[in-house]
């Protein structure tokens, strides 16, 4: 959306940008010319959708969906959407919809939208669904964030906008002729971690990272909060019959910590971070301990399990 909201526009480009305030107070800002945006949202993407509109003043596209009694969908656009820049959010509601079933209604309706000859589509799809199937482990597997793309591209999507990938190399998954605009929440959530935490200092704080895979994005978090950095690693028991056990290393002083902050890219069903917790609570006992993530689905018991 930056590329039509401009911050610092003034009064003197009335020529370009017709500004009025909308209901809530917000500045809206009107282009009159050239290809108007539209913003449709999927159902569970409300909350979204109208956070969206409130802050750009812009209305939303009409959209209708109907489940016929054997399962089939049915999806309808309530409007012209010709010459329009269009955007779709797109957003996971598992207590509402199932993901494969959201998925299936996304690429109908992006196809009926391409029937109408916008001049730009664009899916908004903050968390890419199965972005942690990235990578083939053995033969005979699938790599279905790539099927995604393309799936998507098929159905007539120009462009991708999502949050925070789980492996930045997926932006290779994008299909010839479209783009993959990924925008990260890395200064968003530095900012929420200092203004939300009673406990936060910069010399009593730590950053843990649940894993390996995940210490750079932790890394570069410590970094923006000037805080120290710890990382939870699994190792394996010299004694035989033994599992694997968790342990944490710490490249800052421990003594006199008060808080510490688990980041990581996603909590999904959280055995990973009850696992962590478990493993700080054993080596500091007295801290108070946080979790942080751009994504959270928090499937099955996860709850039960945090």
């Amino acid at each position: 959306f930056a590329s039509y909201f401009d911050p610092m526009a003034s009064s003197d480009d009335e020529d370009d940008v017709e500004e009025d305030n909308g209901e809530d107070g917000h500045q809206a800002i009107r282009i009159p010319l050239g290809h108007p945006p539209v913003i449709f949202g999927l159902p569970g993407s409300e909350h979204l959708l109208k956070q969206v509109l409130g802050f750009l003043g812009w209305r939303s596209g009409e959209s209708a969906f109907h489940v016929f009694d054997n399962g089939e969908i049915s999806t309808k656009v309530l409007q012209s959407v010709t010459n329009h820049d269009v955007f779709v959010i797109v957003l996971r509601c598992d207590s509402g919809f199932e993901v494969n079933f959201s998925l299936m209604r996304l690429l109908f309706l992006v196809s009926a939208m391409r029937g109408e000859s916008p001049h730009r589509l664009t899916i908004v799809m903050p968390c890419l669904e199965y972005a942690r199937q990235d990578r083939r482990l053995v033969a005979g597997e699938a790599m279905p964030p790539k099927l995604l793309l393309r799936c998507m591209k098929t159905a007539g999507a120009d462009r991708f906008l999502t949050v925070d990938l789980h492996n930045q190399a997926e932006s290779a998954f994008t299909p010839p002729g479209t783009s993959l605009d990924e925008l990260s929440c890395e200064r968003y959530l530095a900012d929420f971690i200092q203004t939300s935490l009673p406990e936060f200092d910069q010399d009593s704080t730590l950053i843990c990272a649940t894993n390996g895979g995940g210490m750079k994005f932790t890394r570069r978090m410590a970094d923006l909060l000037r805080v120290g950095f710890m990382m939870a690693d699994r190792f394996r028991s010299s004694q035989a019959g033994a599992g694997a056990q968790m342990k944490i290393i710490s490249d800052s002083e421990v003594n006199g910590v008060k808080a510490v902050v688990i980041i990581d890219d996603m909590f999904d069903t959280c055995g990973s971070l009850a696992e962590v917790c478990r493993a700080l609570r054993s080596f500091l006992p007295a801290v108070r301990i946080y979790a942080v993530a751009p994504h959270g689905y928090f499937s099955g018991e996860a709850h039960m399990k945090v």
